[in-house]
């Protein structure tokens, strides 16, 4: 039977899903799930971690919910890749135990990255071009080594979850540059991982594993994953990379100056270079693309998809109308019945300028002309605003990419949950004053696994071939030029009062 399917495990910070492609990159299937991170009273408040052998149970029920959603042989299943959030890590013990699995949410090793920064920080940020220190698995060795020696004495390996996941799937850890440059411990311009960092931390090189290739087959579904998955056994089994990077292979974004704006939860907004690209002052990220001889620079707006959905639930959840049915899309309809503008008010309710320099908190919320009741600020208002305040973070970073990089941006392409509101790409549009290319469906990441699997099962012979054959359908969505205009004015008292907000908190103290 011919091998006609890959498989994409997508493991993100809110959930997982796994998804079954056909080689020219539909979807044929799919399965979702969300998951929870635990705090206990040992790292609370700010500590995350999860049970590896729960989320693996979780992963391996996709997979199987996956197959049998999709009539497909398990035969057909050319390959397997993975995909997952940034900056989470799992150690290993020399056996191939778990000794810790960490979300990018862990913050449990905040003094210990302050103290890492205090000493190291220039040296750090111009190696990996990440800091601050304290979402990095260096911080986090160094807390288990403070606070728990006997587990730190065991790491003998730092694998991303994506590579944790491949591990799990095939029995053989291995590091993959996307994903491990957002581990803390890779040299981005020998893009490996840097044996000057660990000399300087004293962290011993044995704990980073061999580095493959987005692409490339490490090895094979074992017998146990395959009774415990539904896979096939020797199904091979490929390395992916980091989500956003597979998601800018999935938008197409992977030319010098293309900028890709990842919108989920959390909003990555990337430009790709053929150089890499450090910013002196700090403010934001530099890092690996999926591509070899590609890097990202990334400036990145923060929580997007979640605060747009919780102004969702604020305004709906107890809606027993017809809009209850698919808020979303009321709130797209409700969106364009407000001018450009929303009628005088600001939002602040998340998306911002990235800048990593700045940790402190900053004031939000809405802020309404004096007064609504005489103004008739109404829902549609404020959910314009919501969408405006989108927009502007996007363009702030967009912009603040073109600064540093001295690269103007080619083209801008958008994907992920958020790009589905054809009000807030439009909006988009017009505050850029620029075509947008906005991919047809979400799962640009998943795409972008799914990519990588097809070229690990040798259907393709490299990425940027596989990304011409399996690339979802964009549509390119132009400005409307007198909005492009009022947004001009629009745009610079939203960004003059963001920065008004930030001062003022230090005022008030």
């Amino acid at each position: 039977m011919s091998r006609n399917c890959v498989l994409a495990i997508d493991a993100g910070s809110s959930g997982c899903r796994a998804l079954i492609f056909d080689l020219q990159g539909r979807i044929v299937s799919s399965a979702q799930q969300t998951w929870v991170y635990d705090t206990p009273a040992e790292i609370a408040p700010l500590g995350r971690q999860f049970n590896p052998g729960h989320f693996w149970n979780i992963i391996c029920r996709l997979i199987n919910q996956a197959i049998m959603k999709s009539a497909v042989a398990p035969s057909q299943i050319a390959a397997v890749s993975t995909a997952s959030q940034r900056q989470g890590v799992v150690f290993l013990d020399r056996e191939g135990n778990e000794l810790y699995a960490g979300p990018n949410t862990d913050l449990r090793a905040l003094l210990e990255g302050f103290s890492i920064d205090s000493e190291f920080g220039s040296d750090i940020h111009r190696i990996t071009g990440h800091t601050p220190s304290f979402l990095f698995a260096p911080a986090k060795l160094r807390w288990f080594k403070n606070n728990s020696p006997r587990t730190y004495g065991q790491v003998a390996t730092v694998l991303s979850i994506n590579n944790w996941i491949i591990y799990r799937l095939c029995g053989r850890p291995f590091g993959e540059l996307s994903s491990a440059a957002d581990t803390g411990l890779v040299d981005i311009r020998d893009a490996g991982w840097s044996s000057q960092l660990l000399r300087m931390l004293d962290i011993p090189r044995t704990i980073c594993p061999e580095m493959r290739t987005a692409g490339t087959c490490v090895g094979e579904v074992t017998a146990a994953v395959s009774a415990q998955t539904g896979l096939a056994a020797g199904t091979p089994v490929v390395i992916g990379g980091g989500d956003t990077q597979c998601a800018l292979l999935g938008m197409g974004v992977e030319d010098q100056a293309q900028v890709g704006i990842v919108a989920g939860w959390s909003a990555s907004v990337q430009m790709v270079t053929t150089q890499p690209i450090i910013d002196h002052e700090g403010k934001i990220w530099s890092g690996c693309h999926v591509l070899p001889g590609r890097w990202i620079l990334e400036s990145n707006a923060a929580e997007a998809g979640g605060a747009y959905a919780w102004l969702k639930s604020l305004l709906f959840d107890d809606d027993t109308s017809n809009a209850q049915k698919d808020p979303y899309a009321f709130m797209d309809r409700l969106a364009e019945e407000s001018p450009p503008g929303a009628e005088g008010v600001l939002a602040f309710i998340g998306p911002r300028l990235m800048n990593m320099t700045r940790l402190k908190p900053s004031l939000g919320g809405f802020i309404l002309p004096i007064t609504p009741s005489v103004t008739g600020i109404e829902r549609k208002h404020l959910i314009r605003a919501a969408m405006e305040n989108l927009c502007f973070a996007f363009k702030a970073n967009c912009d603040q990419l073109t600064e540093v990089s001295h690269l103007k941006a080619d083209t801008v392409a958008i994907g992920g949950g958020l790009a589905q509101s054809g009000a807030m790409v439009r909006m988009l549009s017009d505050i850029l004053g620029r075509p947008l290319v906005c991919a047809d469906v979400p799962q640009v990441t998943s795409c972008g696994v799914a990519m990588c699997a097809a070229v690990g099962a040798g259907i393709y012979p490299n990425l940027e071939v596989a990304a011409r054959a399996m690339r979802p359908q964009a549509r390119v969505v132009e400005p409307n030029e007198d909005n492009s205009r009022q947004y001009t004015k629009y745009y610079d008292r939203w960004m003059r009062t963001s920065t008004w907000l930030e001062n003022l908190i230090e005022e008030i103290g």
